[in-house]
């Protein structure tokens, strides 16, 4: 979904990398800590969370994300170092 700043010239995401999942029908947590491929899309390579500008994300997925990242960390499914 990139589309062109006309000023600048640059490319920039759209704000809504879930969009499936923010709709009612969706039942659960936007970003649950077992999907652990999809953490790790969201990871550098140095297992720092990527900023909301570069992942893409809105404040609420960046949330999600965040405490999906701490649970997964803390149960030992994503590493905390490289």
């Amino acid at each position: 979904m990139a589309d062109r700043d006309s000023k600048k010239g640059r490319f920039f995401r759209s704000s809504n990398r879930f969009p499936e999942r923010a709709n009612k029908e969706w039942i659960g947590p936007l970003v649950d800590y077992k999907e652990v491929e999809l953490l790790r899309k969201f990871l550098t390579t140095s297992n720092k969370l990527m900023g909301r500008k570069r992942a893409g994300t809105s404040a609420i997925e960046q949330r999600a994300l965040q405490n999906a990242v701490k649970r997964a960390r803390f149960m030992a499914l994503i590493p905390y170092t490289a």
